[in-house]
């Protein structure tokens, strides 16, 4: 019996649901990685994948029913490896400054070492003209985590509470993401300059107070 793995549509799963389940789909999914470093995702093959791990192809196709699914899947994981990596300010409750800078550093440098897979997700969906269903939870996360991190600071007093926290998240994380695409990811930008920038003028739209 085939152990493909299942799209997951609508839900998220975590860092730890998502890693490999032995030393074969790890070392199918490392190939993977490897091979969309070097060669563009249109040629990737399941032979090219089954080669580089050092398995058969039936191997391959036992745990992936196809390409996109193996990219999916590194997809998903990064993700959600950006996603723990943001807990000091999403999950936490103390200085949001520092919290900040703290969970930008963390997703920056998950950011780095998953930027051949980032950038295909970024020519996937623009390429698409749409988020795929398969990652959009993963996206959403982000925004209701960051929502519930801004609300907490309201109800705390140390926000302001006269503008939405959903729309501050919302257009907070894509000015994150945006700038990570176009700076980091393409190795343009001064990373240690980005990770201060972005994390104080998330601070000052969200914490300062009108004069």
């Amino acid at each position: 019996m085939s152990q493909a793995t299942p799209v997951v549509v609508g839900e998220a799963r975590s860092a730890t649901e998502l890693a490999p389940r032995n030393a074969t789909e790890d070392a199918i999914l490392a190939a993977a990685r490897k091979a969309l470093a070097e060669v563009p995702y249109d040629t990737l093959t399941m032979d090219l994948i089954a080669r580089r791990a050092f398995v058969s192809r039936t191997s391959v196709y036992f745990y992936f029913p196809n390409k996109r699914a193996v990219v999916d899947r590194l997809i998903q994981q990064s993700f959600a490896d950006m996603h723990a990596a943001g807990a000091p300010y999403l999950e936490g409750s103390g200085e949001p400054r520092l919290e900040l800078r703290l969970a930008l550093a963390r997703v920056v440098a998950v950011v780095n070492a998953n930027a051949a897979v980032l950038l295909l997700a970024a020519h996937l969906s623009g390429r698409e003209d749409r988020l795929p269903p398969e990652w959009e939870p993963y996206i959403k996360r982000f925004v209701v985590d960051g929502e519930r991190r801004i609300r907490r600071d309201q109800e705390r007093g140390i926000a302001p509470d006269d503008i939405s926290a959903r729309i501050s998240a919302q257009a907070l994380i894509a000015m994150v993401e945006r700038h990570l695409s176009m700076e980091v990811m393409r190795g343009g930008g001064d990373v240690n300059e980005s990770i201060r920038v972005l994390s104080e003028l998330w601070w000052r739209a969200v914490y300062s107070r009108a004069v």
